[in-house]
């Protein structure tokens, strides 16, 4: 998290107390001094990623009031480790954490306390991708050899703005996800089946680069987004094969007998005959002719064509059912976590 931010210490020094001094105590009620002449806390940002040095500005005046007590207000850009949970991305909420501690100085000696408003917000500014919806602060003891050292937690909770991300990211792999089951809607004798399945699946590949790109680097927590788009790019692998089965089912010579699971599925799927044939049939004949129409069903031979149209059939409300089905529940996923 990279922050501009100051602090505002304020601590009594009783050396710097002239109250009692009837020449001054009158006529100067503060003085102005620097870092270089006046003693200063040595206190650190815990967790920097940037500069572990101590929070120091030469420049800037101190100021120094008659009764002795000091105020001092260093400020920077603060660039702080922040442990990500990608796993609701990108309806996730991120807790970041400014540490102060001390250094040199023990608990004992030296002591940090919050004031009465730890975090003031007048000059906050919105962040275009971030909502700022709670702070908090703490103080606690951290230990480093054993010595125990004063510390303070300054907490900042963040909700990522969702617009940019359901525009540019949720709805669109939504569309594009939907494009791999009409594969099976488009009939062999068009000859693009094949070539729509790998131009979808190849879209979807791009796609799944560019959106991981925009995740987070984090291997501790698994997006449910990443686990999303592996199992529709899986699906969309696995219908370029299915489409490959079915257009060599298609073409297959008529002269090749159909194996006995294609003409069980055939039957169960009521496939129609190449032999069945329309007519008019007489009212006196009726009975005859069913029987005669039952006797042929069952000795019925079916084309591989029609085999792969009904292949073709099962699979598209198949896909379009894991589709409906996956997309669901990881519409029911992220819900659950923008609100936790």
């Amino acid at each position: 998290m990279s922050s501009v931010a100051y602090f505002s210490f304020t601590w009594l020094d009783s050396r710097l107390n002239w109250t009692n001094n009837n020449l001054y105590n009158n006529d100067i009620q503060a003085i102005y001094s620097t870092e270089s002449t006046v003693f200063t806390p040595p206190i650190v940002v815990e967790n920097s990623v940037s500069d572990l040095g101590l929070i120091s500005d030469l420049t800037l005046p101190i100021e120094i009031l008659k009764t002795g007590d000091i105020t001092w207000t260093p400020g920077d850009v603060y660039d702080t480790s922040c442990d990500i949970d990608t796993t609701y991305y990108p309806f996730d909420v991120q807790t970041c954490v400014i540490t102060l501690t001390t250094r040199g100085y023990s608990n004992n000696q030296l002591s940090l306390k919050l004031g009465k408003v730890p975090i003031v917000q007048t000059a906050y500014q919105e962040n275009g991708e971030w909502t700022l919806v709670t702070t908090s602060s703490s103080t606690s003891i951290t230990y480093r050899d054993l010595v125990p050292y004063s510390q303070i937690n300054f907490s900042f909770t963040f909700k990522r703005r969702i617009g940019f991300h359901l525009m540019n990211t949720i709805i669109p792999m939504f569309l594009l996800v939907s494009m791999t089951c009409f594969v099976f809607r488009i009939p062999v004798d068009a000859g693009e089946k094949l070539g729509y399945c790998l131009t979808v699946l190849l879209a979807f590949a791009v796609y799944l680069t560019l959106v991981s790109d925009n995740i987070p680097t984090t291997s501790t927590h698994t997006s449910y987004i990443s686990v999303y788009l592996n199992v529709m790019l899986s699906l969309g692998i696995s219908s370029v094969l299915f489409t490959i089965h079915i257009l060599t089912i298609h073409f297959k010579p008529e002269e090749e007998e159909i194996p006995g699971y294609l003409r069980t599925f055939a039957k169960f799927t009521c496939c129609k005959s190449k032999d069945t044939k329309v007519s008019v049939i007489a009212v006196s004949e009726k009975e005859n002719e069913v029987n005669k129409q039952n006797t042929e069903k069952e000795n019925r031979e079916f084309t591989w064509q029609e085999i792969a149209k009904k292949i073709d059939a099962l699979l598209f409300w198949m896909y379009a059912f894991m589709f409906a089905l996956l997309s669901l529940v990881f519409g029911i996923i992220m819900t659950i976590g923008s609100y936790q």
